[in-house]
């Protein structure tokens, strides 16, 4: 039997009562051995390691050469250049690493594991999903990068602290978890995945999301009036 500590809404309005919620699984573990267990595992590290360095290289193997013309085009205003998806991803980086260094030194909450437990697949699926999204202002580009070298610098120093953080950390990234929505007032049965994930899935976010604007850069480049 796994407990899961949540704060709930007292029915008498009085205040947050703090309820236990018993959630069953196949293999009953007891909460002080789930807690000394190591759930990210060296595999789950170098997973990590390889394809933030896989997608590093491709994205500086798209960019390194390109000319002038080629880093700022763009077939309409309402469309990112290649320059710009540089710098949005850069942002993106610098935001994840925040994120990750923050949530790594906060308490473990274990009892949302029963969300994220077997849960990878979701965020490796972003690569490919055909949904467009729209970047929140933080991560809009605004033109900073003037030349490939700069975005090219800017790219590479922001993976090589992810690359080390990932190496070096003594976290356990399973145990240490990461919110799109507001969770201290809410069942664990309410929430879902997505709205709460660990930070092995934050980072499978991350690479899934490099590999959907690679898949755009490359577009870019066999658009017809691309430059030559």
């Amino acid at each position: 039997m796994r407990l899961a500590f949540v704060n709930t809404k007292s029915q008498s309005g009085s205040g947050i009562l703090l309820a236990l919620l018993f959630l069953f699984t196949c293999s009953c573990e007891p909460a002080s051995t789930a807690k000394n267990k190591q759930w990210w595992t060296d595999a789950d590290r170098q997973l990590i390691i390889s394809e933030l360095k896989r997608t590093t290289e491709e994205v500086l193997y798209e960019i390194e050469t390109l000319t002038e013309d080629q880093w700022v085009f763009a077939d309409d205003t309402s469309r990112w250049s290649i320059a710009e998806i540089t710098e949005h991803l850069v942002l993106q980086n610098l935001l994840h690493y925040r994120e990750l260094s923050v949530a790594a030194r906060s308490p473990q909450h274990i009892e949302f594991r029963v969300i994220t437990d077997g849960m990878d697949d979701f965020f490796t699926r972003y690569a490919t999903d055909a949904t467009k999204g729209k970047a929140q202002w933080y991560l809009q580009p605004l033109g900073k990068y003037e030349s490939v070298e700069i975005g090219k610098s800017a790219f590479s120093k922001a993976r090589r602290e992810l690359i080390r953080f990932v190496s070096e950390t003594k976290a356990d990234l399973r145990k240490h978890f990461t919110y799109r929505t507001p969770v201290e007032d809410a069942y664990i049965s309410e929430l879902k995945i997505g709205q709460v994930r660990d930070l092995h899935q934050l980072l499978l976010t991350g690479i899934a999301h490099t590999d959907r604007h690679l898949r755009q850069i490359r577009q870019i480049k066999a658009q017809i009036d691309y430059p030559d």
